[in-house]
């Protein structure tokens, strides 16, 4: 170690690390807070649980993807779209900004895709598309359980 006038030479180290750890805190703390991957919790929209089932021929249709499209929604929103996976047991229950903690109110149209890696959509496209779905939901205030999507 280069020894300075006026300077300890056990200060050297512990100097060092304490501005790299500060630095370190500093870029943490400024870059966590820049973050917008996120929506924050102040533009949230209160959320209401919903839970349904998808069903198939009278069987659960596990692992297909429901996704609530807003009936009026806006070209530019900028809120996430409701969504969840079915279950084993056939049910559901959809998260927007965390997971299962419901949908804002409103009118839906639901779109449900069955993917399967070698066939692709079981249900061969009838339900995927927001523009062609004639499958509805409403969300109100409160706890919602939803009549089963029997397709």
């Amino acid at each position: 170690m280069i020894q300075r006038p006026g300077i300890a030479t056990n200060w050297g180290p512990f100097w060092h690390r304490s501005v790299v750890g500060l630095s370190l805190i500093v870029c943490l703390t400024w870059f966590g807070g820049c973050s917008s991957n996120s929506p924050s919790t102040e533009n949230q929209k209160p959320v209401h649980p919903v839970k349904g089932s998808v069903t198939v021929g009278g069987q659960s249709a596990v692992a297909a993807f429901v996704l609530f499209t807003p009936v009026n929604e806006p070209p530019d929103a900028k809120d996430p779209r409701p969504r969840a996976e079915v279950k084993e047991d056939g049910s559901f229950a959809i998260s927007t900004y965390g997971t299962e903690d419901g949908a804002p109110l409103g009118e839906y149209i639901v779109t449900i895709t069955w993917e399967d890696r070698e066939i692709g959509d079981k249900l061969k496209g009838r339900y995927s598309d927001s523009k062609s779905s004639m499958l509805r939901a409403t969300v109100k205030e409160g706890p919602n359980d939803l009549p089963p999507f029997e397709l």
